[in-house]
């Protein structure tokens, strides 16, 4: 599964079964090339949740790698409490909004 599919179907589950209250948004930021706005590093998702205020989750492929400022924008997060996930695949993410509750848990 490449990482846009896993991007649609993440996107598709909390839309499907996302909590009261909850938001899950792509930060449309690929290949951020100077471009005003834009920052290398930033995450795939931001997510707002009750539970956590606000949280990033960076997607990967089973293979895929972070780049250097998408660990720099890590250790950001972490130095300011703030969650942030790198995850693999379409469950691990799917996993972390559960355990968030930004999403109903799987049964």
């Amino acid at each position: 599964m490449n990482e846009s599919a896993i991007h649609s179907a993440v996107i598709a589950h909390w839309r499907s079964c996302g909590l009261p209250n909850t938001l899950v948004a792509t930060l449309p930021n690929m290949g951020a090339m100077g471009q005003h706005g834009l920052t290398k590093g930033l995450p795939d998702l931001m997510v707002l949740c009750p539970s956590i205020g606000v949280g990033f989750i960076e997607l990967k492929t089973d293979k895929g790698r972070i780049s250097e400022a998408q660990a720099a924008f890590k250790e950001r997060c972490i130095l300011l409490g703030i969650p942030h996930a790198i995850t693999r695949g379409r469950d691990e993410p799917i996993a972390i909004l559960e355990q968030w509750n930004v999403v109903r848990r799987g049964k």
